[in-house]
């Protein structure tokens, strides 16, 4: 899991953020922060990235905007700043100028970290003690473990816009798709909000068989999402709109931005994935070695961490030429869909700059549980033929 933060600051609803937001929302153990960010960032594999300049100022005495970006099933190493291949510009300087941790905890699976994240308590109290999709028919006659959010805990949301904030989401909630469990119902002011796990990343349609239809919401109400516009940027043109709505009247913002990326389906803009078209040749022994040692010369694992083999590895060298190239171009749409993802999230710090308003942000980067080993090792199956002709 990653954490970055910008340089923190002191006040009592701050530390509420930063415990409830970042710490508690765990329910295991408090982060442990690493040392020495002012490195250069890169890998062994592909192109080293020059450490970016801190930003020329810190946060001033009001009381901060709160950028809190959450990735989909983003694996621990996926960053350039954590030992990663993958160019991620924008985090990378957020690590620099602010703090990384490296042994920051989530539940196993999406919905209970974002109810620990956006509660700070525990999964369980929260009513979610795993996706809704999987809670036992034995469980739901508690109607305390149904996957949803209980409506006896309060969010960070609710709370901080009690305090005076504005309070945004846009992206994916996961955490109960009645009208009274929508976002709209639980402290956010304006919301574009996904109910499902996932959907389609350029289009309004689902992506796996066990949902009808994805089902999209702004500010509690249905809506169809545009088609032709890529998942990343269209959550952060919706949070943008939102942002500048109600810029001018001075009051402070929590801006929640859960993206899609990286879940499934694995979906990424040409021009993210071309840059990645012979980098995954080298196969995955070799990726995880050069991550391992870059993650170790950056301190984010001790140096005597050793590797293991899983026994669910594959032999790379024992693939045939068409497999390994139809893994490489895998894990290069992977790759694509990380960038984008931190293209965008530049974007917004853009427009954040352009307000005035970026100097006086608190950004929070993390990501809701590990990388998912899904998506058939032979891609011409009937399997995979069938799911897809059910995604429309």
């Amino acid at each position: 899991m990653t954490l970055l933060m910008n340089p923190p600051v002191t006040s009592r609803l701050n530390l509420l953020v930063t415990a409830a937001a970042l710490c508690l929302c765990s329910g295991l153990t408090f982060a442990e922060p690493t040392d020495e960010l002012d490195v250069v960032y890169g890998s062994r594999i592909g192109t080293t990235l020059d450490a970016p300049n801190p930003p020329d100022a810190t946060l001033d005495s009001a009381r901060p905007n709160i950028v809190f970006i959450l990735a989909d099933d983003l694996g621990f190493s996926d960053l350039a700043s954590y030992g990663s291949e993958i160019k991620t510009p924008v985090l990378d300087q957020l690590a620099a100028s602010g703090v990384r941790f490296s042994n920051f905890h989530t539940a196993a699976n999406c919905a209970p970290s974002r109810a620990m994240m956006l509660t700070g308590v525990s999964n369980h109290l929260a009513g979610v003690p795993t996706i809704p999709e999987m809670v036992p028919a034995a469980h739901r006659s508690t109607n305390e473990h149904l996957g949803t959010l209980s409506e006896r805990v309060v969010t960070i949301a609710s709370l901080l816009e009690a305090s005076g904030y504005h309070t945004y989401l846009s992206g994916k909630w996961h955490l109960g798709s009645d009208p009274h469990q929508r976002p709209y119902s639980r402290g956010f002011e304006q919301t574009h909000a996904l109910m499902e796990s996932g959907a389609d990343n350029w289009e309004h349609k689902t992506y796996i068989p066990i949902y009808e239809d994805a089902t999209w919401t702004e500010n509690g109400e249905p809506i169809r999402r545009p088609s032709g516009v890529y998942s990343s940027s269209y959550l952060v043109d919706r949070m943008i709109s939102f942002i500048d709505s109600e810029l001018g009247d001075g009051a402070p913002f929590f801006a929640y931005l859960p993206f899609q990326a990286v879940h499934i389906p694995v979906q990424a803009p040409e021009e993210y994935t071309a840059p990645y078209e012979e980098t995954y040749l080298a196969g995955w022994h070799e990726i995880r070695a050069a991550r391992h040692e870059s993650a170790m010369d950056l301190g984010i694992v001790p140096q005597d961490a050793s590797r293991r083999e899983m026994n669910s590895t594959d032999d790379w060298d024992a693939l045939s030429p068409a497999e390994q190239q139809y893994e490489a171009k895998r894990m290069a749409v992977y790759a694509g869909m990380v960038s984008a993802m931190d293209a965008e999230i530049g974007r917004l710090q853009n427009f954040l700059a352009e307000r005035g308003k970026l100097a006086n942000t608190l950004f929070i980067f993390t990501s809701d549980n590990g990388a998912e080993a899904s998506g058939a090792p032979k891609q011409d199956t009937a399997g995979n033929r069938w799911s897809l002709s059910r995604q429309g």
